[in-house]
């Protein structure tokens, strides 16, 4: 609710509010962000819009199918027997996607334990 006017902000009442965060981008994807902006004559959040708008839902879904369900039920504290290699080779994943390592350990687990070993 707008502070002001006591209603609703829609798109149709204008922007919503900016806010700044600091995020690790790496360097050409940023680089590439800020060329369509200046190429385009646009804000660099409606670039931003524009990604998400054109890739976030088929992504969700892409990435559901790999196994990610979202916050379903709370997650357990477990103690897991991992060796040095386990360790190894989910750390370099993580290096290789940039997904945390515990996310791509579940994820293996869930994918192993459903039968689709693709």
């Amino acid at each position: 609710m707008s502070a002001r006017s006591g209603k609703a902000m829609s798109c149709e009442d204008g922007p919503l509010p900016t806010f700044y965060r600091t995020i690790r981008l790496p360097a050409p994807l940023w680089k590439a962000v800020k060329g369509r902006s200046q190429r385009q004559g646009r804000a660099i959040r409606r670039v931003i819009a524009d990604a998400l708008d054109g890739q976030l839902s088929q992504l969700i879904q892409r990435l559901r199918r790999l196994g990610l369900q979202g916050e379903v039920t709370p997650d357990k504290l477990v103690r897991m027997p991992l060796d040095d290699n386990a360790v190894g080779r989910i750390n370099y994943g993580r290096r290789q996607t940039g997904l945390p390592a515990v996310l791509l350990l579940r994820l293996c687990l869930q994918r192993h334990l459903a039968g689709n070993r693709r």
